[in-house]
C-alpha cells in the first residue's frame, strides 16, 4: 500500500534542485543557426534537383544537435549515423513483416530505443524515423537514401561548420 511516506520523497525529487545556467554566446548561436540553415537548405535542394525525397523531419532535429550539442554524445557521428540506420532498419523490417498499425509503430519505436541504448548510439531525433517510415510505407531503398546519405551529409556539415569555431573540435570521437 502506498502511503505519504513513500510519496513525499518522490514529490520532493520532482521540485528540482539546481538552477539552469545556459550561457550561449552570440558566436555559438550564430554558428549553430547558420550551420543548420546551410545543412537543411542543401538537403532541400537535393530533393528539388533529383526529384527524390531527401528531407525527412528527423533531419531537422539531427542537424540542430550536431551544430549545438557538438560536444555531447547525441551529436557525435557514431550516434547520428548509427541511430538513423538502426531506427530505419527496424521500422522497415517490422513494416515488411507485420504491416503498419499503432501497435507495430510502438513496437518499432520500442525496439529502436532498446537497440540505440545497447549499441551506445543514442540520438533522439532518429526515434521519429519509425513513425515516418511506417506511416508512409517506405521500402528498403529509404535506408540508403535519404537515411544513410542524409545522415552523412549532416555530419559532414557538422565537421566543417563546427570546426570553423576556434574553440570547437568536432567530432569528439567517431566510433
Amino acid at each position: 500500500m502506498i502511503n505519504s511516506q513513500h510519496i513525499k520523497p518522490v514529490l520532493q525529487k520532482m521540485r528540482g534542485h539546481q538552477t539552469f545556467n545556459n550561457r550561449t554566446t552570440i558566436s555559438d548561436a550564430t554558428i549553430a543557426s547558420v550551420g543548420v540553415f546551410i545543412c537543411m537548405f542543401t538537403i532541400f535542394e537535393l530533393t528539388k534537383y533529383t526529384d527524390s525525397l531527401w528531407f525527412i523531419a528527423s533531419f531537422g532535429a539531427s542537424s540542430m544537435l550536431v551544430m549545438t550539442a557538438w560536444n555531447a554524445p547525441v551529436g557525435q557521428p557514431r550516434n547520428v549515423i548509427g541511430s538513423h540506420l538502426i531506427a530505419s532498419f527496424i521500422a522497415i523490417a517490422i513494416l515488411n513483416l507485420f504491416g503498419s498499425s499503432p501497435v507495430m509503430m510502438s513496437l518499432a519505436l520500442c525496439c529502436t530505443i532498446f537497440c540505440m541504448l545497447m549499441t551506445r548510439t543514442f540520438h533522439p531525433p532518429a526515434c521519429g524515423n519509425p513513425i515516418i517510415i511506417m506511416m508512409s510505407g517506405y521500402s528498403w531503398d529509404f535506408l540508403f537514401q535519404p537515411v544513410l546519405i542524409g545522415a552523412i551529409i549532416i555530419v559532414s556539415f557538422g565537421l566543417i561548420i563546427n570546426n570553423l569555431h576556434p574553440k570547437r573540435k568536432y567530432p569528439l570521437y567517431w566510433w
